[in-house]
């Protein structure tokens, strides 16, 4: 079971279309602004299927929501590859967003229930992050095949069909777990469980949540907490796509006028120069290297900020040092000033992750984590869902530098702003 885990996580990062996907959108006649769209529907759709989805999975079967997962994601590069335009991305968005609402989480519950069934609960942390690990690799090996087949193949759209042949692997790997992977969940538990819970009472459930977001809006530390979630993750997901599409104009043999930002790419999108396709491989394989090195240096990071500090400034004042080498970078057209800064982010953005949970741990009620957690989920998604097509539609009209000033103009914001949660061991509700 643990090489089947493994090989799930491996065969699920096997996106070869990744990093060029901007780039082939723009080659199918997409804008900016249209792109931003774009993920921005795959979120929403991902944001509100998140909760059912995770019913469905523990009443209508693990293995089974994985499958829709997969078969949604299928059926979502098949849509991508031939489309055309706007309206035909927005079905393959929505059929994506599916996929990642009922993958999200439920792999890991298998893991979990797998080992619960063993008498192996205790090794969870272990057993998860071998598995995690071979989904880094599973990253790191993807972007080396992406680059060979971006300079092999004629056109780049037909990246999202190769894709196709791994998920189906992924598919028959899960359709060979064991029951065992499965929560079978009676009626009778059910009934307990939900009244117990109170979860029989919509009303209860509701008020709840509201009192919660309530709790959110009025205590800074908190509001602080879900603003720094906002904007980080925000920046992260909007300059993603973007990399891609500068290191692609950097490459590209004619001087671009970076003001243009997609001009270059509309008639060579179907087929980059060696050049584009090589610094694309080596820097988004190097942001793979450095988010893993982030993620296992976390604590390192968080230590060297003050004893009890409730705002990571250090970790701030990076994260601002490289987003301004990604602006000098990009808007100068110089390629290694702006590798450094994407490269850098990647490392803080998954060096301050694992900080900010702890951060959340420590400063949120515990009785409240779930809903807090839940509401910070849906702020990002309606956070992102804006920034998208606004920063699209930005790039559009100023061209490609905008962006990341804008980015740096959101991390400057939220550097300045202050809110101090009360401290560990005080009681939330009378801080």
């Amino acid at each position: 079971m643990l090489f089947r885990f493994s090989l799930y996580g491996f065969l699920k990062n096997q996106l070869y279309f990744e990093p060029f996907f901007a780039i082939i959108l723009l080659g199918r006649g997409l804008d900016f602004f249209e792109i931003g769209v774009v993920f921005a529907v795959a979120d929403v759709v991902t944001n509100v299927l998140e909760v059912p989805s995770g019913w469905v999975a523990d009443h209508w079967g693990r293995r089974r929501s994985m499958i829709l997962s997969f078969s949604a994601y299928l059926a979502s590069f098949v849509g991508y590859a031939f489309a055309d335009g706007l309206g035909w991305c927005i079905p393959a968005a929505v059929c994506f967003g599916v996929g990642e609402a009922f993958r999200s989480g439920t792999h890991k519950s298998m893991i979990f229930e797998w080992l619960r069934k063993r008498g192996r609960l205790a090794e969870r942390t272990r057993v998860y992050g071998f598995t995690r690990s071979w989904s880094q690799i599973g990253s790191a090996v993807a972007v080396v095949i992406s680059a060979g087949l971006a300079l092999w193949m004629t056109q780049l759209r037909w990246l999202f069909l190769i894709a196709c042949v791994p998920y189906v692997l992924g598919l028959l790997n899960l359709w060979s777990y064991p029951d065992e992977v499965e929560h079978h969940v009676g009626s009778t538990s059910a009934g307990a469980g939900s009244t117990s819970a109170g979860a029989g009472s919509p009303s209860a459930g509701h008020e709840g949540f509201f009192a919660t977001l309530a709790l959110v809006f009025s205590r800074p530390g908190l509001r602080r907490l879900v603003l720094e979630s906002c904007a980080v993750q925000g920046v992260e997901k909007l300059l993603k796509p973007y990399i891609p599409v500068f290191l692609a104009l950097a490459g590209l043999p004619v001087v671009l006028e970076l003001s243009q930002a997609g001009g270059g790419l509309h008639d060579a999108a179907d087929r980059l120069p060696v050049q584009s396709v090589l610094w694309i491989a080596v820097v988004v394989a190097c942001l793979h290297l450095f988010s893993a090195l982030g993620s296992r240096q976390a604590h390192r990071i968080a230590a060297l900020e003050a004893p009890g500090a409730r705002v990571p400034r250090r970790l701030w004042t990076g994260v601002f040092v490289m987003i301004s080498l990604q602006v000098v970078g990009v808007g100068l057209g110089s390629f290694l000033p702006a590798a450094i800064g994407f490269v850098g982010f990647a490392f803080l953005f998954n060096a301050w992750r694992p900080a900010f949970l702890t951060r959340f741990d420590v400063d949120t009620p515990p009785d409240r984590q779930a809903t807090i957690l839940s509401i910070e989920s849906q702020a990002n998604t309606a956070f992102s869902a804006i920034l998208a097509p606004l920063g699209g539609a930005m790039v559009d009209r100023w061209g490609l530098p905008i962006i990341f000033i804008l980015c740096l103009a959101i991390v400057a914001t939220l550097f300045g702003l202050r809110g101090d949660a009360p401290a560990a061991g005080r009681d939330p509700e009378n801080a």
